[in-house]
């Protein structure tokens, strides 16, 4: 969950996947994304889901994706949108299925807060993607080698 890493690691995260691949290694990287024209913005404030869901992370934007991508020398051969409509219903799934077991959470020590801030958070980000404020991508593609690199191997 590339959420979880923060916009200052992005960098660094995508080097580590790169430095790991097999020269015929294949990176394939699953994010939910902030849109461009708000990612400046976003990772400069305070937030819901910079707090309570992913603290120190945020969500990437596609242009910063592609950037760190490239900066790694990981050459992006696909991308998809996966359909926020599809995440839109998973996560009133996911909302639902919370609700249902409300009790047997509560059994298990869990207080009503915690109830709040994932009933919150599903239907937070169900309006995102149903908004398409939200996107969900796939990015895959292979290592990137110099003629060098490949020469000397």
């Amino acid at each position: 969950m590339i959420e979880h890493v923060g916009h200052e690691y992005l960098d660094a995260f995508f080097t580590c996947c790169e430095s790991h691949l097999a020269q015929d290694g294949i990176f394939v990287l699953q994010a939910i994304t902030m849109p461009d024209e708000l990612y400046e913005e976003y990772i400069r404030s305070p937030g819901f889901i910079k707090e309570y869901i992913f603290p120190g992370g945020s969500l990437p934007s596609l242009s910063r994706i592609t950037s760190v991508s490239a900066s790694a020398r990981l050459c992006i051969e696909h991308l998809e949108n996966i359909n926020g409509d599809q995440y839109y219903l998973t996560l009133r799934s996911w909302r639902d299925n919370l609700m249902a077991n409300k009790d047997e959470i509560l059994a298990l020590g869990f207080d009503d807060k915690f109830i709040r801030v994932w009933e919150y958070y599903f239907i937070y980000c169900a309006a995102g993607f149903r908004t398409r404020t939200l996107g969900d991508y796939q990015v895959c593609g292979p290592i990137i080698f110099c003629v060098y690199v490949r020469i000397c191997r």
